[in-house]
Protein backbone atom coordinates (compact mmCIF):
# COMPACT_ATOMS: atom_id res chain seq x y z
CA UNK A 1 0.00 0.00 0.00
CA UNK A 2 1.24 3.51 -0.84
CA UNK A 3 2.37 5.86 1.90
CA UNK A 4 -0.35 8.04 3.39
CA UNK A 5 -0.03 11.77 2.65
CA UNK A 6 -0.90 13.12 6.10
CA UNK A 7 -0.73 16.77 5.05
CA UNK A 8 -3.32 16.11 2.35
CA UNK A 9 -5.43 14.04 4.73
CA UNK A 10 -5.33 16.77 7.39
CA UNK A 11 -6.44 19.39 4.85
CA UNK A 12 -9.41 17.24 3.82
CA UNK A 13 -10.41 16.62 7.45
CA UNK A 14 -10.30 20.32 8.28
CA UNK A 15 -12.52 21.16 5.30
CA UNK A 16 -14.94 18.36 6.14
CA UNK A 17 -15.20 19.41 9.79
CA UNK A 18 -15.77 23.01 8.79
CA UNK A 19 -18.65 22.03 6.49
CA UNK A 20 -20.19 19.58 8.96
CA UNK A 21 -20.30 22.27 11.66
CA UNK A 22 -22.37 24.61 9.52
CA UNK A 23 -25.91 24.99 10.95
CA UNK A 24 -27.52 24.61 7.51
CA UNK A 25 -26.20 22.82 4.44
CA UNK A 26 -26.85 23.74 0.82
CA UNK A 27 -27.02 21.09 -1.89
CA UNK A 28 -23.53 22.15 -2.94
CA UNK A 29 -22.32 21.61 0.66
CA UNK A 30 -23.87 18.15 0.68
CA UNK A 31 -22.20 17.22 -2.61
CA UNK A 32 -18.86 18.52 -1.38
CA UNK A 33 -19.14 16.61 1.91
CA UNK A 34 -19.93 13.40 0.04
CA UNK A 35 -16.85 13.92 -2.09
CA UNK A 36 -14.69 14.70 0.98
CA UNK A 37 -15.82 11.51 2.68
CA UNK A 38 -14.75 9.50 -0.36
CA UNK A 39 -11.49 11.42 -0.63
CA UNK A 40 -10.63 10.98 3.07
CA UNK A 41 -11.18 7.24 2.84
CA UNK A 42 -9.08 7.00 -0.33
CA UNK A 43 -6.20 9.08 1.06
CA UNK A 44 -6.14 6.94 4.23
CA UNK A 45 -5.54 3.98 1.90
CA UNK A 46 -2.63 5.67 0.13
CA UNK A 47 -4.41 7.36 -2.80
CA UNK A 48 -4.18 11.06 -3.63
CA UNK A 49 -6.90 13.63 -4.22
CA UNK A 50 -5.84 13.64 -7.90
CA UNK A 51 -6.65 9.93 -8.01
CA UNK A 52 -10.04 10.64 -6.45
CA UNK A 53 -10.73 13.42 -8.95
CA UNK A 54 -9.85 11.14 -11.85
CA UNK A 55 -12.07 8.36 -10.47
CA UNK A 56 -14.93 10.85 -10.09
CA UNK A 57 -14.53 12.05 -13.69
CA UNK A 58 -14.37 8.48 -14.99
CA UNK A 59 -17.46 7.60 -12.99
CA UNK A 60 -19.35 10.56 -14.48
CA UNK A 61 -18.30 9.52 -17.98
CA UNK A 62 -19.26 5.90 -17.28
CA UNK A 63 -22.73 6.89 -16.06
CA UNK A 64 -23.20 9.00 -19.19
CA UNK A 65 -22.17 6.09 -21.40
CA UNK A 66 -19.05 7.93 -22.59
CA UNK A 67 -15.57 6.52 -23.25
CA UNK A 68 -12.97 6.63 -20.49
CA UNK A 69 -9.28 7.26 -21.00
CA UNK A 70 -6.47 9.77 -21.14
CA UNK A 71 -6.73 12.68 -23.57
CA UNK A 72 -4.02 13.92 -25.86
CA UNK A 73 -2.96 17.54 -25.48
CA UNK A 74 -5.03 18.51 -28.52
CA UNK A 75 -8.06 16.60 -27.24
CA UNK A 76 -7.73 18.21 -23.83
CA UNK A 77 -7.59 21.67 -25.43
CA UNK A 78 -10.69 20.91 -27.49
CA UNK A 79 -12.44 19.64 -24.37
CA UNK A 80 -11.70 22.83 -22.45
CA UNK A 81 -12.89 24.97 -25.33
CA UNK A 82 -16.07 22.96 -25.74
CA UNK A 83 -16.70 23.28 -22.01
CA UNK A 84 -16.24 27.07 -22.27
CA UNK A 85 -18.47 27.09 -25.36
CA UNK A 86 -21.29 25.40 -23.45
CA UNK A 87 -20.84 27.41 -20.26
CA UNK A 88 -20.75 30.89 -21.82
CA UNK A 89 -22.97 33.04 -19.59
CA UNK A 90 -25.79 35.47 -20.39
CA UNK A 91 -26.49 34.21 -23.85
CA UNK A 92 -29.34 33.06 -25.99
CA UNK A 93 -29.10 31.20 -29.22
CA UNK A 94 -26.40 32.60 -31.49
CA UNK A 95 -24.64 34.78 -28.88
CA UNK A 96 -20.85 35.26 -29.09
CA UNK A 97 -18.98 32.02 -28.46
CA UNK A 98 -15.87 30.21 -29.51
CA UNK A 99 -15.23 29.88 -33.21
CA UNK A 100 -11.85 28.24 -33.78
CA UNK A 101 -10.17 26.37 -30.98
CA UNK A 102 -8.67 28.85 -28.55
CA UNK A 103 -9.99 31.99 -30.26
CA UNK A 104 -13.06 34.19 -29.99
CA UNK A 105 -14.73 35.65 -33.04
CA UNK A 106 -18.24 36.58 -31.90
CA UNK A 107 -19.79 34.56 -34.72
CA UNK A 108 -21.74 32.27 -32.45
CA UNK A 109 -20.25 28.98 -33.67
CA UNK A 110 -17.77 26.45 -32.34
CA UNK A 111 -15.65 24.79 -35.02
CA UNK A 112 -13.18 22.38 -33.37
CA UNK A 113 -10.09 21.26 -35.26
CA UNK A 114 -10.93 18.48 -37.68
CA UNK A 115 -14.68 19.20 -37.58
CA UNK A 116 -15.22 19.48 -41.33
CA UNK A 117 -12.87 16.66 -42.42
CA UNK A 118 -14.53 14.30 -39.93
CA UNK A 119 -18.02 15.51 -40.86
CA UNK A 120 -17.40 15.10 -44.60
CA UNK A 121 -15.76 11.71 -44.10
CA UNK A 122 -18.71 10.40 -42.09
CA UNK A 123 -21.18 11.79 -44.64
CA UNK A 124 -19.32 10.16 -47.54
CA UNK A 125 -19.58 6.80 -45.76
CA UNK A 126 -23.33 7.39 -45.47
CA UNK A 127 -24.22 8.35 -49.05
CA UNK A 128 -22.58 8.11 -52.48
CA UNK A 129 -23.46 11.75 -53.22
CA UNK A 130 -21.01 12.98 -50.55
CA UNK A 131 -18.13 10.71 -51.55
CA UNK A 132 -15.53 12.42 -53.71
CA UNK A 133 -14.30 9.00 -54.85
CA UNK A 134 -17.78 8.24 -56.19
CA UNK A 135 -19.00 11.58 -57.61
CA UNK A 136 -17.69 15.11 -58.14
CA UNK A 137 -17.48 17.00 -54.83
CA UNK A 138 -16.61 20.70 -54.52
CA UNK A 139 -15.60 21.97 -51.08
CA UNK A 140 -15.63 25.75 -50.93
CA UNK A 141 -15.15 28.37 -48.23
CA UNK A 142 -18.18 30.37 -49.39
CA UNK A 143 -21.60 29.83 -50.85
CA UNK A 144 -21.50 32.25 -53.77
CA UNK A 145 -23.18 31.09 -56.98
CA UNK A 146 -20.87 29.08 -59.22
CA UNK A 147 -21.47 28.32 -62.92
CA UNK A 148 -20.38 24.79 -63.82
CA UNK A 149 -19.51 24.00 -67.43
CA UNK A 150 -21.43 21.09 -68.93
CA UNK A 151 -20.52 19.29 -72.11
CA UNK A 152 -21.69 16.28 -74.08
CA UNK A 153 -19.63 14.87 -76.92
CA UNK A 154 -20.38 11.14 -77.00
CA UNK A 155 -21.78 11.54 -80.54
CA UNK A 156 -18.45 12.60 -82.06
CA UNK A 157 -15.90 9.86 -82.74
CA UNK A 158 -12.52 9.67 -84.47
CA UNK A 159 -12.45 8.62 -88.14
CA UNK A 160 -9.81 7.44 -90.58
CA UNK A 161 -8.28 10.03 -92.87
CA UNK A 162 -6.05 9.57 -95.88
CA UNK A 163 -2.39 10.55 -95.79
CA UNK A 164 -2.15 14.29 -96.42
CA UNK A 165 -5.93 14.31 -96.65
CA UNK A 166 -8.03 17.26 -95.58
CA UNK A 167 -9.23 17.55 -92.01
CA UNK A 168 -12.44 19.08 -90.80
CA UNK A 169 -13.14 20.71 -87.46
CA UNK A 170 -16.15 19.64 -85.41
CA UNK A 171 -17.51 21.56 -82.46
CA UNK A 172 -18.23 19.85 -79.18
CA UNK A 173 -21.73 18.47 -79.50
CA UNK A 174 -23.25 20.29 -76.53
CA UNK A 175 -21.79 22.99 -74.32
CA UNK A 176 -23.70 24.84 -71.58
CA UNK A 177 -23.51 25.48 -67.87
CA UNK A 178 -25.24 24.46 -64.65
CA UNK A 179 -25.58 26.76 -61.65
CA UNK A 180 -24.71 25.60 -58.15
CA UNK A 181 -25.28 27.72 -55.05
CA UNK A 182 -25.65 26.75 -51.38
CA UNK A 183 -28.74 26.01 -49.30
CA UNK A 184 -28.60 26.25 -45.51
CA UNK A 185 -29.45 23.27 -43.32
CA UNK A 186 -29.77 22.87 -39.57
CA UNK A 187 -29.58 19.53 -37.80
CA UNK A 188 -32.11 18.54 -35.13
CA UNK A 189 -31.09 19.58 -31.62
CA UNK A 190 -28.76 17.35 -29.60
CA UNK A 191 -29.42 17.73 -25.83
CA UNK A 192 -27.16 16.81 -22.91
CA UNK A 193 -26.79 17.81 -19.28
CA UNK A 194 -24.57 20.56 -17.89
CA UNK A 195 -23.02 18.00 -15.52
CA UNK A 196 -21.66 16.03 -18.46
CA UNK A 197 -20.41 19.20 -20.16
CA UNK A 198 -18.58 20.26 -16.98
CA UNK A 199 -16.51 17.10 -16.98
CA UNK A 200 -13.49 17.68 -19.23
CA UNK A 201 -13.31 14.13 -20.61
CA UNK A 202 -17.07 14.14 -20.98
CA UNK A 203 -16.88 17.47 -22.82
CA UNK A 204 -14.49 16.04 -25.37
CA UNK A 205 -16.67 12.96 -25.78
CA UNK A 206 -19.76 15.13 -26.21
CA UNK A 207 -17.99 17.12 -28.91
CA UNK A 208 -17.07 13.92 -30.74
CA UNK A 209 -20.53 12.46 -30.19
CA UNK A 210 -22.15 15.62 -31.55
CA UNK A 211 -20.09 15.41 -34.72
CA UNK A 212 -21.10 11.77 -35.19
CA UNK A 213 -24.80 12.48 -34.69
CA UNK A 214 -24.72 15.55 -36.93
CA UNK A 215 -22.90 13.77 -39.74
CA UNK A 216 -25.66 11.17 -39.88
CA UNK A 217 -28.52 13.67 -39.52
CA UNK A 218 -27.14 16.09 -42.10
CA UNK A 219 -26.31 13.31 -44.54
CA UNK A 220 -29.87 11.98 -44.36
CA UNK A 221 -31.44 15.42 -44.80
CA UNK A 222 -29.10 16.89 -47.41
CA UNK A 223 -28.64 13.56 -49.20
CA UNK A 224 -32.38 13.25 -49.82
CA UNK A 225 -32.48 16.69 -51.45
CA UNK A 226 -29.41 15.94 -53.57
CA UNK A 227 -31.12 12.85 -54.90
CA UNK A 228 -34.85 13.67 -55.07
CA UNK A 229 -35.18 17.40 -54.20
CA UNK A 230 -37.81 19.20 -56.29
CA UNK A 231 -35.77 22.39 -56.75
CA UNK A 232 -38.23 24.62 -54.88
CA UNK A 233 -36.13 26.43 -52.27
CA UNK A 234 -33.82 23.44 -52.27
CA UNK A 235 -31.52 21.53 -54.59
CA UNK A 236 -33.03 19.99 -57.70
CA UNK A 237 -32.01 16.41 -57.13
CA UNK A 238 -30.33 14.02 -59.52
CA UNK A 239 -33.45 11.99 -60.38
CA UNK A 240 -35.69 15.06 -61.02
CA UNK A 241 -32.88 16.49 -63.21
CA UNK A 242 -32.92 13.32 -65.30
CA UNK A 243 -36.71 13.48 -65.56
CA UNK A 244 -36.50 17.11 -66.70
CA UNK A 245 -34.09 16.09 -69.47
CA UNK A 246 -36.60 13.50 -70.67
CA UNK A 247 -34.42 10.51 -69.76
CA UNK A 248 -36.67 7.47 -70.17
CA UNK A 249 -36.15 4.85 -67.46
CA UNK A 250 -36.04 1.11 -68.04
CA UNK A 251 -39.31 -0.42 -66.79
CA UNK A 252 -38.88 -3.47 -64.56
CA UNK A 253 -40.47 -6.80 -65.54
CA UNK A 254 -39.80 -8.40 -62.15
CA UNK A 255 -37.98 -11.43 -60.79
CA UNK A 256 -40.50 -14.13 -61.72
CA UNK A 257 -38.27 -15.36 -64.55
CA UNK A 258 -35.61 -16.03 -61.92
CA UNK A 259 -37.72 -17.49 -59.14
CA UNK A 260 -40.64 -18.98 -61.05
CA UNK A 261 -42.93 -17.19 -58.62
CA UNK A 262 -45.73 -14.68 -59.06
CA UNK A 263 -43.60 -11.54 -58.65
CA UNK A 264 -44.27 -8.66 -61.03
CA UNK A 265 -42.43 -5.58 -62.19
CA UNK A 266 -44.44 -3.58 -59.67
CA UNK A 267 -43.14 -5.45 -56.62
CA UNK A 268 -39.80 -6.91 -57.65
CA UNK A 269 -36.76 -6.57 -59.89
CA UNK A 270 -34.82 -9.39 -61.48
CA UNK A 271 -31.56 -10.07 -63.26
CA UNK A 272 -33.09 -9.31 -66.65
CA UNK A 273 -34.04 -5.83 -65.43
CA UNK A 274 -30.49 -5.06 -64.35
CA UNK A 275 -29.14 -6.45 -67.61
CA UNK A 276 -31.49 -4.16 -69.55
CA UNK A 277 -30.30 -1.16 -67.55
CA UNK A 278 -26.67 -2.03 -68.26
CA UNK A 279 -27.45 -2.45 -71.96
CA UNK A 280 -29.01 1.02 -72.09
CA UNK A 281 -25.96 2.83 -70.66
CA UNK A 282 -23.62 3.93 -73.43
CA UNK A 283 -20.33 2.02 -73.28
CA UNK A 284 -18.41 5.33 -73.27
CA UNK A 285 -19.62 5.91 -69.71
CA UNK A 286 -18.77 2.40 -68.52
CA UNK A 287 -15.04 3.15 -68.63
CA UNK A 288 -15.35 5.90 -66.01
CA UNK A 289 -13.95 5.03 -62.56
CA UNK A 290 -17.04 6.68 -61.07
CA UNK A 291 -19.59 4.56 -62.88
CA UNK A 292 -21.66 2.64 -60.34
CA UNK A 293 -25.01 1.17 -59.45
CA UNK A 294 -26.86 3.25 -56.87
CA UNK A 295 -29.53 1.82 -54.54
CA UNK A 296 -30.45 1.68 -50.87
CA UNK A 297 -29.43 -1.17 -48.59
CA UNK A 298 -32.87 -2.75 -48.63
CA UNK A 299 -32.77 -3.13 -52.41
CA UNK A 300 -29.23 -4.51 -52.22
CA UNK A 301 -30.46 -7.00 -49.62
CA UNK A 302 -33.30 -8.06 -51.94
CA UNK A 303 -30.88 -8.70 -54.80
CA UNK A 304 -28.55 -10.59 -52.44
CA UNK A 305 -31.46 -12.86 -51.56
CA UNK A 306 -32.66 -13.66 -55.10
CA UNK A 307 -33.00 -17.38 -55.70
CA UNK A 308 -33.58 -19.54 -58.74
CA UNK A 309 -36.59 -21.75 -59.47
CA UNK A 310 -34.71 -24.52 -57.69
CA UNK A 311 -34.28 -22.36 -54.59
CA UNK A 312 -30.53 -21.93 -55.02
CA UNK A 313 -28.94 -18.46 -54.70
CA UNK A 314 -28.55 -16.62 -58.01
CA UNK A 315 -25.53 -14.72 -56.65
CA UNK A 316 -25.96 -11.74 -58.92
CA UNK A 317 -24.19 -9.64 -56.27
CA UNK A 318 -20.48 -10.46 -56.10
CA UNK A 319 -18.17 -9.11 -53.41
CA UNK A 320 -14.72 -7.85 -54.37
CA UNK A 321 -12.53 -6.91 -51.39
CA UNK A 322 -15.71 -6.74 -49.34
CA UNK A 323 -17.47 -4.33 -51.72
CA UNK A 324 -20.62 -5.39 -53.67
CA UNK A 325 -20.51 -5.53 -57.48
CA UNK A 326 -23.16 -6.38 -60.09
CA UNK A 327 -21.96 -7.38 -63.56
CA UNK A 328 -18.49 -6.19 -62.55
CA UNK A 329 -19.70 -2.66 -61.66
CA UNK A 330 -19.51 -1.47 -58.03
CA UNK A 331 -22.70 -0.94 -56.05
CA UNK A 332 -22.91 2.30 -54.03
CA UNK A 333 -25.42 3.13 -51.33
CA UNK A 334 -27.75 6.11 -51.13
CA UNK A 335 -30.33 5.74 -48.33
CA UNK A 336 -32.70 8.11 -50.13
CA UNK A 337 -33.19 5.83 -53.14
CA UNK A 338 -36.70 4.38 -53.36
CA UNK A 339 -37.55 0.94 -52.05
CA UNK A 340 -38.88 -1.52 -54.61
CA UNK A 341 -42.55 -0.68 -55.25
CA UNK A 342 -45.05 0.38 -57.89
CA UNK A 343 -43.78 3.32 -59.99
CA UNK A 344 -40.70 3.69 -57.74
CA UNK A 345 -37.10 4.15 -58.93
CA UNK A 346 -35.07 1.75 -56.77
CA UNK A 347 -31.95 1.48 -58.97
CA UNK A 348 -29.81 3.97 -60.88
CA UNK A 349 -26.79 3.15 -63.02
CA UNK A 350 -24.49 5.85 -64.30
CA UNK A 351 -21.28 7.83 -64.35
CA UNK A 352 -21.50 9.85 -61.13
CA UNK A 353 -18.68 12.17 -62.17
CA UNK A 354 -21.53 14.04 -63.93
CA UNK A 355 -23.14 14.81 -60.59
CA UNK A 356 -21.59 17.71 -58.65
CA UNK A 357 -22.13 18.07 -54.89
CA UNK A 358 -21.06 21.34 -53.31
CA UNK A 359 -20.19 21.47 -49.59
CA UNK A 360 -19.49 24.79 -47.87
CA UNK A 361 -17.04 24.97 -44.98
CA UNK A 362 -16.21 28.17 -43.14
CA UNK A 363 -16.19 29.65 -39.63
CA UNK A 364 -19.73 31.03 -40.05
CA UNK A 365 -21.00 27.44 -39.86
CA UNK A 366 -20.55 24.71 -37.28
CA UNK A 367 -21.87 23.95 -33.80
CA UNK A 368 -23.96 26.46 -31.89
CA UNK A 369 -25.50 26.14 -28.44
CA UNK A 370 -29.12 26.65 -27.36
CA UNK A 371 -30.03 27.14 -23.70
CA UNK A 372 -33.04 29.44 -23.65
CA UNK A 373 -35.59 26.96 -25.00
CA UNK A 374 -38.37 25.03 -23.20
CA UNK A 375 -37.10 22.02 -21.28
CA UNK A 376 -33.43 23.01 -21.37
CA UNK A 377 -31.89 25.44 -18.90
CA UNK A 378 -34.55 24.89 -16.20
CA UNK A 379 -33.67 21.19 -16.26
CA UNK A 380 -29.92 21.77 -16.33
CA UNK A 381 -29.65 20.86 -20.00
CA UNK A 382 -28.16 22.52 -23.06
CA UNK A 383 -28.77 21.84 -26.73
CA UNK A 384 -26.32 21.88 -29.61
CA UNK A 385 -27.23 22.13 -33.29
CA UNK A 386 -25.11 22.09 -36.42
CA UNK A 387 -25.52 24.53 -39.31
CA UNK A 388 -24.39 23.45 -42.75
CA UNK A 389 -24.66 24.55 -46.40
CA UNK A 390 -24.77 22.40 -49.52
CA UNK A 391 -26.09 22.20 -53.06
CA UNK A 392 -25.76 20.01 -56.13
CA UNK A 393 -26.19 20.04 -59.90
CA UNK A 394 -26.18 17.70 -62.88
CA UNK A 395 -23.29 18.62 -65.18
CA UNK A 396 -25.04 17.33 -68.30
CA UNK A 397 -27.81 18.69 -70.50
CA UNK A 398 -27.14 17.17 -73.94
CA UNK A 399 -30.63 15.94 -74.87
CA UNK A 400 -29.44 14.88 -78.32
CA UNK A 401 -26.93 12.32 -77.07
CA UNK A 402 -26.89 9.31 -74.72
CA UNK A 403 -27.26 10.27 -71.07
CA UNK A 404 -24.72 9.30 -68.41
CA UNK A 405 -27.45 7.74 -66.21
CA UNK A 406 -30.08 5.05 -66.72
CA UNK A 407 -32.82 4.71 -64.06
CA UNK A 408 -34.71 1.48 -63.38
CA UNK A 409 -38.38 2.13 -62.58
CA UNK A 410 -40.81 -0.42 -61.23
CA UNK A 411 -43.99 -0.99 -63.22
CA UNK A 412 -47.03 1.02 -62.10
Amino acid sequence: MSKVNYAELNSLLIEYNSLSNKPKHTKEDERRMAFLQTAISAVKNGASTADVDEARLNDAARRAGLPIGQLTREQEQEARNFKAFVETRDMGEGAPMLSHVGTYSGLGYFVPNGFYPELFRAMSAHDILFNEDSCTVLKTDGGNVLPLPTAGDIENVASVIAEAGSRTSTDISSVAQAIVGAYSYSSPRFVFSMEVAQDMQGAFSISQLAKTFFADRIARGVGADLLIGNGVNKTKGLIPCLEALGIIPVTATGSSTNTGGAETGANSIGTIDLANVLENLDSAYLSSPKTAWCMNRKTLGYLNGLVSKMGTPIDIVKYVDGEPHIYGIPVKISPSMDNIGASKVPVLLGDFSYWVTRLVKNENLGLTVIREAPGLVENGNVGVVCFFRADGALAFNDTSGPAPFVPLQCHS
